[in-house]
């Protein structure tokens, strides 16, 4: 102990003098003694209450709002080689966590410290994690559950802030049973690492001796939360159970306000809000993954990583799948494995893998399909809700795959497919209008009138896809739209507002992007208009922000599968590459220009099978306007595929139009346009005006020759449908 203090007595000075000298040499720019190798005769442990001093400064210096001080002891700090593993041991004994989050707050923003100040806590969070995940160090923690006041105090402290990663080895603990001393402490921290160490011990509980299920279920009703309540359930049901087991599983259902016997039902309730992707029901949201536990009788809790973005989904599916064993004709808890299912195959990106992948027998479509067009509606309704738009078209198209015209809608209740006609996507109208159309409805029902002229717009408006900037510098506004353009959007007119913008949107066929560049808390503000507008509801939006907003807003619209946040300073490659994960996050992608073909033929098809059928609620005329104005833009056999159309409306303007188009075009698309324009005149009569009866004389007058006969011919053809004179015919004999 005497040598103890002597050494202390000794290298207090030494480090007193150390980061004075560091201080000196931020200032003048002269080698630190800090950033060298240490000194010699200073300790590990010195190093670290030096590097312990030197983060509380930074703290400090941030919180009384002093840049340069704070600069200069973040700066020796970092130069100190600390890890990230090191800064977050020493921010959790120190107990300075609290004191960390307020600087943060305070120093985002801060001239001249921000910068640090995000990479601080970038640091801090990944040694957090890292730390959190080193099953060596929880074991070891768990070892000095039998040391010291202090030791305890601080292997507590470690086992709490591991959270979801200590459970195992606690648990372990529990089971084992040969140390009291030691269970004692086991359960209290698993009662002080709450929810997230629900999720695991009910993984374990229906495999575990009974003894060990009574304790268990003692913690779950002290944790207290609600998640374990299903699982409490199935032990009381369970026919292999023992009375203690079932009595102390029935203490806890009713602790956690458990009031409901159906265990199917209570599956299926947990299954929604996983659906819903409850950020309570995720351990480390901001996590790139979370974890699956299962239970194996010699392994233990066994962890399976699985990719964030699908977590809440694959959680859903397994729920689900339980309450399906309970009741298998419970259809919320089917629509919500069907959903979910399809959920998790859109939001996994290219380079992540499913760990559970392996294991389906059958794909996402599958289902959807198999299970029949009452649960595709269900999934339908649950993905408007959830403003889900890749889930929106998955689910339309299974129920336009199963759904016939006397199931296509129920008796009663709601309508999701006739919501999707008003949906803020252009594509899910497309794709609602489609199923309608081809159904050929005998009766009316509300928003018929818009089937027809969404085909018709789908031909129209080929691959273009639509953008606006919210914006209050005309500046920001003409930059962001010029990067938008150069991307291949068409701009429409922003405003500084949303309340400006929103009368376009009500002109414009629909929206699909729009960019806000505002402070955050306009930003916020705008972002909730966005949202609350019928018409932009699920739109793809891009929040514009500084590296000290960020974070802030990343964690704020985390749940919101619909809003990407682009760092201000990112550059063209940077906007393009939030751009296009955003749209493919939200809605499945831009519209490509293969998209807009097969909209174009599928639309097409569907409308000339209304003009043919007599007895549907549609009327064929209202997609006029557009047939005629794709007449003029379209070629090949894609305009043909218009002009077929065409020819069955009994339209003076569609049957001109033919005719005109006829006269103007060349080779085979003359031929099929002379045929039917033909038809038309066959089937409605002659509404050609003088002057295209005379420039068809003329043409047929000059197609002589082996090489025109064909055009010759298509011409005749019309030209004896419009019932003329044969006077011309006879001329043409003579001559």
């Amino acid at each position: 102990r005497t040598l103890r203090q002597s050494r202390t007595r000794i290298t207090r000075p030494v480090l007193l003098g150390g980061m004075i000298a560091t201080g000196l040499s931020m200032a003048f720019g002269t080698p630190s003694p800090a950033s060298a190798a240490p000194v010699a005769g200073i300790s590990q442990q010195a190093a670290s209450k030096d590097q312990a001093k030197l983060v509380d400064d930074f703290l400090h210096y941030v919180l009384i709002a002093k840049p340069d001080l704070a600069e200069a002891s973040a700066q020796s700090l970092f130069d100190s080689g600390i890890t990230d593993e090191e800064l977050a041991e020493l921010v959790s004994e120190q107990d300075l966590g609290e004191k960390a989050q307020r600087a943060f707050r305070r120093g985002r923003g801060m001239a001249g410290v921000g910068p640090l100040v995000t990479d601080f806590e970038r640091r801090l969070e990944n040694g957090r994690l890292a730390l959190a995940r080193n099953q060596d160090r929880v074991i070891e923690a768990i070892g000095m559950l039998n040391g010291t006041m202090r030791a305890k105090m601080l292997a507590t402290r470690r086992l709490v802030e591991a959270g979801e990663y200590a459970v195992p080895e606690l648990l372990n603990v529990i089971v084992k049973g040969d140390r009291p001393d030691l269970e004692i402490e086991a359960t209290k921290i698993l009662t002080e690492i709450k929810r997230q160490a629900v999720l695991p011990l009910c993984a374990a509980l229906p495999n575990l001796s009974p003894t060990v299920q009574v304790k268990v279920c003692r913690i779950l009703a002290d944790i207290g939360w609600p998640t374990a309540i299903p699982f409490l359930l199935e032990t009381m049901q369970d026919s292999r159970a023992t009375k203690d087991v079932k009595d102390a599983a029935m203490r806890a259902f009713r602790r956690l306000g458990g009031t409901s016997t159906d265990a199917s039902a209570a599956f299926a309730v947990l299954s929604r809000k996983f659906f819903d992707e409850e950020q309570s029901l995720i351990a480390y949201p901001s996590d790139p993954a979370n974890i699956v536990w299962s239970y194996g009788p010699h392994s233990g809790l066994v962890p399976t990583m699985v990719p964030t973005n699908i977590f809440a989904q694959v959680m859903a599916m397994q729920t689900a799948r339980r309450a399906l064993e309970y009741q298998s004709s419970n259809a919320t808890a089917l629509a919500l494995y069907v959903a979910s299912d399809l959920r998790r195959e859109n939001q996994l990106r290219p380079d992540q893998t499913d760990p559970f992948a392996a294991d389906a027998r059958y794909t996402p479509q599958f289902f959807a399909t198999a299970t029949g067009a009452s649960t595709a509606r269900a999934v339908l309704a649950m993905a408007i809700d959830s403003s889900d738009t890749a889930l929106v078209r998955d689910a339309i198209r299974a129920l336009g795959e199963t759904a016939g015209r006397s199931s296509l809608f129920r008796s009663g209740g709601r309508e999701p497919l006739l919501e999707c006609l008003r949906y803020p996507d252009r594509r899910v109208q497309y794709d609602a209008a489609l199923v309608l159309g081809s159904a050929l409805p005998s009766s009316g029902f509300p928003g018929d009138d818009q089937v027809v002229p969404l085909l018709a717009s789908a031909v129209r408006s080929g691959d273009s896809s639509y953008a606006a900037v919210i914006s209050a510098s005309e500046e920001n506004r003409n930059q962001i739209g010029s990067m938008l353009r150069n991307d291949g959007f068409t701009l429409l007119n922003g405003g500084s507002t949303f309340y400006e913008f929103e009368p376009e949107v009500l002109r414009a066929s629909g929206v699909d992007l729009i960019v806000v560049e505002a402070s955050p808390d306009e930003a916020r503000e705008t972002l909730s208009q966005i949202r609350n507008f019928a018409r932009t509801s699920a739109t793809p939006v891009i929040v514009v922000a500084s590296s000290l907003d960020k974070i802030g807003l990343e964690r704020e619209f985390a749940s919101d599968r619909a809003t990407g946040i682009w760092l201000s300073n990112a550059g063209t490659d940077g906007f393009k590459a939030v751009t296009d994960n955003l749209m493919m996050r939200a809605s499945g992608g831009r519209l490509s220009q293969a998209d807009a073909l097969g909209y174009t033929r599928d639309s097409l098809d569907t409308l000339l099978a209304i003009a043919i059928d007599q007895g549907s609620v549609y009327r064929i005329v209202d997609a006029e306007p557009s047939l005629l104005e794709a007449l003029g833009t379209l070629s090949g056999r894609m305009r043909i595929m218009v002009a077929e159309v065409l020819a069955m409306m009994p339209t003076q303007k569609s049957q001109r139009a033919l005719i005109d188009a006829a006269l103007s075009a060349q080779g085979n698309d003359q031929i099929d346009l002379f045929d039917q324009a033909a038809h038309s005149a066959r089937r409605f009569g002659n509404y050609a005006d003088d002057r295209q009866v005379k420039a068809l004389g003329k043409l047929i007058e000059a197609s002589t020759g082996s090489g025109n006969s064909r055009v010759a011919d298509a011409a005749g053809r019309l030209y004896g449908s419009l019932n003329l004179s044969a006077s011309d015919a006879v001329r043409l004999i003579t001559d």
